[in-house]
């Protein structure tokens, strides 16, 4: 009887007096309710009613602990939490239903649902862990991250307090409310103090635009980095093995700059863009787009348009040359073409369908006015020059009337739903086939 009167008085003192590893103690601030007792051997005391705990950290700070609740565990520091817990640490707030709290790492573990709020940031997800101590922060299992314009979901995150950086894998989808766009990837970094954002691994930009006439125009850009600039305005930069997908074009190139909200697209890095039947290639291209609709491509620097010209005789193509050129659209058809700076154009001629040689023209500005797609008139000034290559002289010929740095490519990337797929190049005689360039579909 004595040896129990004795154990109980331990576990109902235990924790109150400062001991020498005062660090590691366990305060209880209050409780309604405090019973002792002795499970298998080891002290414990159960606490109900408004139960707050306190404990220093490390560094000499506090960490809080509020619940319904308390079991608490006196040799093995630790106390298993109850309803409505809640613990703060500084800024930083953390609810759950229940969990777990260790007195000698100063970790909390929710298992069954957990809450995070730091200033204007939310997160949620299944489970969670803090270490106080180091101000880090992991939670698995459906997290959604929210603050004032952005909403990350993934399966694994982890947040380090002290440096307001985001570490997301598995599954990351990232959507802009500001710009209404989304942003997938196999993983995330994000630096709160820069807004600074880089996806890594099968990233994915993806638009949804609805025109003044109600049509819907998807652009999809996917590439294997993809980095998000935030500051007055949002920029995105994709790198390696960029593809940019719209209704009314596609594009490869090393790199792409979204800029102004997305109103205008810079490639850079072997740029080559396709649009309708036009193939254009140069050293950089601008896209402008006015209310998200194409307006204007701009190319740079050894610019090349090439279209074919029969779809019969498959080895001829128009051709296109200068030092700039510029495309004009309207209600996403090409209007006009202004090549300026040693432009030179090769046309093949036809006659009621009928091949009729081919016309070689030069000058220091070329423009090209088309309608419904086809060429309505060309105009050239400056140091015109032209020849004419009669049918005869060119059939079985037709390569060698290319001009220089032409090339034909059969790479186009196309959408198929919200992702990009990659053609295979078909062999004689069998169907063009494609492979998707990212197995996954955005929800």
């Amino acid at each position: 009887m004595k040896r129990t009167l004795a154990s109980l008085m331990l576990v109902l003192t235990t924790g109150l007096v400062v001991t020498a590893q005062e660090q590691r103690v366990i305060e209880l601030r209050s409780a309604q309710r405090l019973e002792g007792r002795v499970e298998n051997g080891e002290n414990v005391r159960e606490l109900i009613g408004d139960v707050h705990f306190v404990q220093r950290t490390a560094e000499g700070g506090m960490v809080f602990v509020w619940c319904d609740r308390g079991l608490q565990y006196l040799d093995r520091n630790r106390i298993d939490l109850s309803g409505r817990v809640r613990i703060v640490r500084d800024s930083m707030v953390i609810t759950a239903p229940d969990g777990t709290y260790d007195g000698n790492t100063r970790q909390m573990q929710a298992r069954n649902g957990v809450r995070l709020i730091r200033g204007r940031m939310v997160l949620t997800a299944r489970r969670g862990d803090y270490w106080a101590d180091t101000r880090i922060a992991r939670f698995v299992g459906q997290v959604v991250l929210v603050d004032s314009t952005t909403t990350v979901r993934c399966e694994d995150l982890t947040y380090f307090e002290d440096e307001g950086r985001s570490v997301a894998v598995k599954d990351v989808h990232v959507y802009e409310s500001v710009n209404a766009t989304d942003v997938y990837g196999d993983s995330l970094i994000h630096i709160d103090s820069t807004g600074y954002s880089v996806v890594m691994g099968r990233a994915r930009l993806v638009r949804i635009d609805t025109s003044g006439s109600g049509m819907i125009d998807t652009m999809v850009v996917a590439s294997r980095l993809l980095h998000s600039y935030r500051d007055t305005t949002q920029r995105f930069v994709a790198e390696d093995l960029v593809r940019v997908v719209r209704a009314d074009l596609s594009a490869r190139c090393g790199r792409a700059f979204l800029e102004g909200g997305q109103e205008r697209v810079r490639l850079e890095s072997s740029p080559i863009v396709w649009s309708a039947e036009n193939q254009i290639t140069g050293d950089s291209m601008t896209i402008h787009l006015e209310q998200r609709r194409l307006r204007s491509l701009y190319v740079k620097g050894k610019a090349m348009a090439v279209s074919q010209a029969d779809s019969v005789r498959t080895n001829r193509f128009h051709q296109l040359t200068g030092r700039e050129m510029t495309l004009y659209f309207a209600e996403k058809a090409l209007e006009r073409v202004v090549v300026e700076r040693n432009a030179t154009s090769l046309y093949y001629i036809y006659d009621d369908e009928a091949p009729n040689g081919v016309n070689r023209s030069s000058g220091d500005r070329i423009v090209i006015d088309l309608a419904d797609g086809a060429t309505e008139r060309i105009h050239i000034a400056g140091g015109v020059q032209g020849t004419y290559i009669p049918e005869r002289l060119i059939v079985g010929q037709e390569a060698e009337q290319n001009l220089d740095g032409f090339f034909w490519r059969t790479d186009r990337p196309l959408r198929y739903g919200l992702s990009i797929i990659d053609p295979i190049p078909a062999m004689p005689g069998v169907p063009q086939a494609t492979t998707p360039s990212d197995e996954r579909k955005a929800p």
